[in-house]
């Protein structure tokens, strides 16, 4: 009776901290509150096969198209565009969308591959843009664009890489633990409530600290609050589970290597690496290094990184 009653007490207790779990989670979700679209322009919706794909449009739609793809990360959206979207659209069509399981798009709860965004930006450029495209795309995005553009280079007039990672070139291997954290960050309760430890508003600033920017005054207030309430969005833990467990990496050498769209890479120099390794892959490619940036070189000197592109692309911008 002894060992009956040790049992019921401890399945009590376990089901009191699981609804206590609940509870936190369901507070923390409901705090955060809904997302609003960061970006002037005209928000739409594109209907994917694993759901709807939310994105910003604005310029002249007779002006040459240029689509703009975020990095990945806990809360990443479109958002990164937003000192960028308003000047670029002087003299583009500009197509700024929030990739699948990030920011305004839907939240599927599945299995997170480079396949599956690869894919959607070969759908999205064939089905919704309809022209070749400048396409702009930061950190492990650009190895989403490389292999869409080595499969279908017809749709790429240009692709610019922002702040790509050495890791695009090498085959992934993730470690038992990474898998053990994919595995964890995706249980219904234990999960979303570790994922709501690993995406405080502390955890969010340290990165921009860190990582991607190098002034730290340009980091507002309102950054990291739409960053945040992008993060706890419904099911948003699901693609960064699959970006911390490795999963979301590809090996793009070999495709980098045998591109015939003309590439242009950019790294500010105070962020996670600047690599030679791009330029040795394809002797082709244009690099740049931004002096007094972090990974997003983009964000802190929007005006360079327009030049940039004015040259690149051979038009005013």
């Amino acid at each position: 009776m002894k060992i009956r009653g040790k049992i019921v007490a401890t399945g009590l207790i376990a089901s009191g901290v699981l609804g206590t779990v609940a509870v936190v989670n369901k507070i923390t979700e409901a705090l955060a509150g809904e997302l609003s679209p960061g970006l002037a322009g005209e928000g739409r919706r594109y209907p994917w096969k694993y759901g709807d794909v939310f994105y910003t449009m604005q310029g002249a739609r007779e002006a040459k198209p240029l689509v703009l793809v975020h990095g990945l990360g806990p809360g990443a959206s479109s958002y990164e565009w937003r000192r960028n979207i308003e000047a670029l659209a002087q003299d583009f069509r500009v197509y700024a969308l929030d990739l699948l399981g990030f920011g305004l798009s839907d939240r599927p709860a599945i299995a997170y591959e480079p396949q599956i965004l690869s894919d959607l930006l070969s759908d999205f450029l064939r089905e919704a843009v309809r022209a070749p495209a400048l396409v702009v795309a930061r950190g492990l995005s650009g190895a989403y664009a490389i292999a869409d553009a080595y499969r279908h280079p017809g749709s790429y007039e240009r692709l610019v890489l922002v702040s790509p990672p050495e890791t695009m070139l090498e085959e992934p291997s993730p470690s038992p633990l990474q898998v053990a954290m994919r595995f964890g960050l995706r249980l219904p309760l234990v999960g979303q409530f570790a994922y709501n430890l690993l995406t405080t508003r502390r955890a969010i600033r340290n990165y921009y600290e860190e990582r991607a920017y190098y002034d730290p005054s340009l980091i507002s207030d309102e950054l990291i609050e739409y960053t945040y309430i992008s993060a706890h969005q419904p099911d948003a833990r699901f693609p960064v589970a699959d970006l911390l467990a490795g999963k979301l990496h590809a090996d793009v050498s070999e495709p980098l290597a045998r591109l015939t769209v003309p590439v242009m890479a950019l790294w500010g120099r105070n962020g996670a690496g600047v690599s030679a390794a791009f330029k040795r892959i394809n002797p082709q490619l244009e690099t740049h290094v931004l002096e007094r940036c972090g990974e997003h070189p983009h964000e802190e000197q929007p005006e360079t990184f327009h030049s940039l592109l004015r040259s690149f692309v051979g038009s005013a911008v």
